[in-house]
């Protein structure tokens, strides 16, 4: 039977998961940039600044968090 922590840590996962979705998806596609003018434009000198650059470290760490929290809620679960 899951205890409250399982439940918990199963919650957030999916919470996460679900945020971490958005996220990734709200992202512009990386078509968008030639390979020639990639860095060398103001874009590119300021790409962490921009929402892009925001949302990509969003998804990272995201990423990292639900990763935790996957092997977490297994552990939890199995013990």
């Amino acid at each position: 039977m899951m205890g409250w922590i399982d439940w918990t840590l199963a919650i957030a996962t999916i919470i996460v998961g679900l945020i971490l979705t958005i996220v990734v998806m709200l992202q512009s596609s990386k078509d968008q940039q030639s390979a020639i003018t990639g860095n060398n434009t103001f874009y590119g000198a300021n790409k962490s600044k921009t929402l892009d650059g925001i949302l990509s470290k969003y998804t990272v760490v995201l990423a990292i968090i639900f990763a935790i929290l996957c092997f977490a809620t297994t552990f939890s679960i199995i013990k």
